[in-house]
C-alpha cells in the first residue's frame, strides 16, 4: 500500500511539473509568435467581412457561391478605386501640411508650458525623453528617418500578408474550419462548429457596427471642422473616422491631431473643436452605436478599455487595434461553452435580439 501511495504521489508531482513546463513553453512561444497571431487574426477579420458580403449577394441573387465571391471582389475593387479617386488627391495635398503643422503645434505647447509650469511635465512626453530643447521641438527628423522607414516597411509587409491570407481564407473557408475541427475530440466537434459559427456571426455584426460608427464620426467631424475653418478638415475627419474602429480609446486618439492643428488657430478654436468632437462622439454613442450594435456582442466599457490596455502592453498598437474583436470572440466562446446548455438547439449570441 505504501509503495502504491508513493508511486501515486510521484505521478502527481511529475504531472504537475509537466503542466507547469507546458504552460511556461506556451507563454514563451506565444510571446515569440504574437505578431504572427495578430496577422492571422486580422486576416480572419478581413475574411469574415468579405464572406459576409458574399453571403448577402448569394442570398439575394441567383449567383452561386463562387460567382458571388467573384462579384464581392469586383465590388471591393470598384469601391476602393472610387474611394481612392476621391480621397487620394486631398490626402496627398493635406498630409504633408499636417506633418509640417505638428512641430509647430508642439512648439506652441512648449511655450504654453513655460507659462504654466504645472503642465510642463505632461508636455515633455511629446518631445525628446531627456527634456532637452534643441530648437526643433523635439523632432529629430534625420535620427528618426530610418526608424520611420522600417516601421512603414513593416506595416506594408504586414498589410500585404493580411490581405493574402484573408483571400486564401475566403476561397475555401469550409476547408479551414474542418481542419480546425480535427483538433477537437469527435464527441465535441458539433458543439465546436456551432461555437465557430456564432463567433463568425458576432464578428460580422461587430464589424458592421464599427463601420457605421466610423462613417458617422468621420463625416460629421470633417464637416464640423470645415465649418469651423480648421485647415485640412478632410484629412482630420478621415483620421477621426478611422480611429473610431477602436472603441473608446480610438475617438480620443482621433481628436488629438485636430486639437493640435486648432491650437495654431487660437485657444477659442481649440475649445470649439473639443466641443465638436464631444458632441459627435456623444451622438455616435447615443444614436448610432445602439442601432448598429443591436445584434453585436456588448462588452462593458471598463472591460473593453482594460482589454485594449492589455493588448497594447502585449503587442503595442496592433494589439490595441485587435483587442476588442478578440474580446468579442472570447465572450461568445465563454458564453456558449459555459453559460448555454449544450443540448439547446438555438445558439444565443450575447447582445442579440
Amino acid at each position: 500500500m505504501a509503495v502504491h501511495e508513493g508511486s501515486s504521489f510521484v505521478s502527481r508531482v511529475l504531472t504537475t511539473i509537466g503542466l507547469v513546463v507546458l504552460a511556461g513553453l506556451t507563454v514563451y512561444f506565444f510571446g515569440l509568435l504574437v505578431e504572427v497571431f495578430l496577422v492571422v487574426f486580422a486576416a480572419v477579420l478581413l475574411a469574415v467581412a468579405i464572406t459576409g458580403v458574399r453571403c448577402i449577394i448569394h442570398d439575394r441573387t441567383p449567383l452561386s457561391e463562387g460567382w458571388s465571391l467573384v462579384a464581392t471582389y469586383l465590388l471591393v475593387v470598384v469601391l476602393m478605386a472610387g474611394a481612392g479617386a476621391v480621397i487620394w488627391p486631398q490626402l496627398s495635398e493635406q498630409i504633408p501640411k499636417l506633418i509640417d503643422k505638428v512641430p509647430e503645434a508642439v512648439k506652441q505647447l512648449r511655450e504654453m508650458a513655460d507659462r504654466m509650469p504645472w503642465v510642463e511635465g505632461a508636455i515633455e512626453i511629446v518631445g525628446d525623453s531627456d527634456g532637452n530643447d534643441n530648437g526643433d521641438s523635439g523632432f529629430d527628423i534625420p535620427g528618426h528617418l530610418l526608424g520611420v522607414f522600417s516601421t512603414t516597411l513593416g506595416a506594408i509587409t504586414s498589410l500585404s500578408l493580411i490581405v493574402l491570407i484573408g483571400i486564401y481564407f475566403t476561397l475555401s473557408p469550409t476547408v479551414y474550419v474542418q481542419n480546425l475541427l480535427i483538433l477537437v475530440p469527435p464527441a465535441q466537434r458539433k458543439r465546436a462548429e456551432e461555437v465557430m459559427h456564432a463567433q463568425t456571426k458576432s464578428l460580422r455584426f461587430w464589424l458592421l457596427g464599427r463601420l457605421a460608427s466610423m462613417v458617422f464620426v468621420g463625416v460629421l467631424a470633417g464637416v464640423g471642422l470645415m465649418l469651423l475653418g480648421v485647415p485640412m478638415a478632410f484629412t482630420l475627419g478621415l483620421i477621426a473616422g478611422v480611429a473610431t474602429f477602436i472603441p473608446y480609446i480610438g475617438p480620443i486618439l482621433g481628436a488629438i491631431p485636430a486639437l493640435m492643428v486648432a491650437l495654431l488657430q487660437g485657444p477659442m478654436v481649440v475649445l470649439y473643436v473639443a466641443i465638436l468632437y464631444l458632441v459627435v462622439e456623444t451622438a455616435e454613442s447615443s444614436l448610432i452605436a445602439p442601432l448598429a450594435n443591436k445584434k453585436a456582442v456588448h462588452i462593458a466599457p471598463a472591460y473593453t478599455v482594460i482589454i485594449q490596455l492589455a493588448g497594447g502592453v502585449i503587442a503595442g498598437i496592433p494589439g490595441v487595434i485587435v483587442a476588442t474583436p478578440l474580446a468579442v470572440v472570447g465572450a461568445v466562446t465563454i458564453q456558449l461553452l459555459y453559460l448555454v446548455e449544450p443540448e439547446k438547439s438555438d445558439i444565443f449570441v450575447t447582445g442579440s435580439s
